[in-house]
């Protein structure tokens, strides 16, 4: 009479070698305490669950706040990867910032020896600056989302908009938008970097020169009025947008 207690397993062996049941060690199926069977489900179970906990605690382990990483790298190069935990490519972009500034400072200095052809290579070394910059906050941000999950925002409205006015792009950055915080810094960087090369360059030396009457010189000087409105305008719009959005989209309170 077969025990409730046993349940019956049945091997490779029983159905592939159904005429030799009862015969050697791998006759017929085994019984098996039902205990011992419970148990190693749950053994089972406890495994699964440990396993499928593990991504979960990684995770929280190594979670950043892309406000964060991108507002340290927004000010220095190469310290937002630092703080995501990426130690190389941390310092890949702080030495390629401490070259570039140094660069400049070597051009600065001997700027009355090179003065004739200068200027080309303060044209292509701050655009090679400018583009670095924003590359370097971006992937800060895109490196702690990687790590943290997708980044909402803070939903302070007046550290955002105190932060834009600080620095364009920087209050959108804390709201959780790259695209508008790269629009709006990438926007004030070129016409901060126009207005300087119209201001330092020898533009209107060059303009007096070829022109006695000054109708070109005038021209220019209307341009670099244009850019300085133009750049006190986005500078205007981008703490609004980033004050209104982080209002409208702050959390309920519970």
């Amino acid at each position: 009479m077969i025990n409730q207690d046993e349940v019956f397993v049945i091997t490779e062996d029983d159905i592939l070698k159904p005429g030799d049941k009862g015969k050697g060690k791998g006759g017929g199926p085994r019984a098996v305490p039902a205990s011992k069977s419970a148990r190693a489900a749950e053994r089972q179970a406890e495994v699964g669950e440990t396993v499928a906990e593990r991504p979960a605690a990684a995770r929280g382990r190594g979670r950043r706040s892309p406000a964060a990483a991108s507002t340290l790298s927004l000010f220095v190069c190469g310290l937002g990867q630092l703080y995501n935990g990426d130690g190389r490519l941390a310092a890949l972009f702080f030495l390629s910032e401490v070259l570039i500034l140094t660069f400049h400072y070597f051009l600065y200095m001997t700027w009355d020896r090179i003065r004739t052809f200068a200027h080309l290579f303060f044209v292509s070394e701050w655009e090679l600056m400018l583009f670095f910059l924003i590359y370097n906050v971006a992937q800060a941000y895109r490196g702690a989302e990687s790590r943290g999950g997708r980044f909402d925002g803070l939903h302070q409205p007046l550290v955002s908009g105190l932060a834009s006015l600080c620095v364009p792009g920087w209050g959108q950055l804390l709201n959780g938008q790259l695209g508008k915080a790269v629009f709006f810094l990438f926007s004030f960087l070129l016409q901060g970097y126009l207005m300087t090369l119209y201001l330092m360059s020898p533009l209107f030396r060059i303009l007096v020169d070829i022109e006695p009457q000054k109708l070109i010189l005038d021209k220019a000087i209307k341009v670099g009025m244009g850019i300085l409105f133009v750049t006190a305008l986005s500078w205007l719009l981008g703490i609004y947008d980033a004050f209104v959005v982080a209002r409208y989209t702050r959390r309920p309170r519970g």
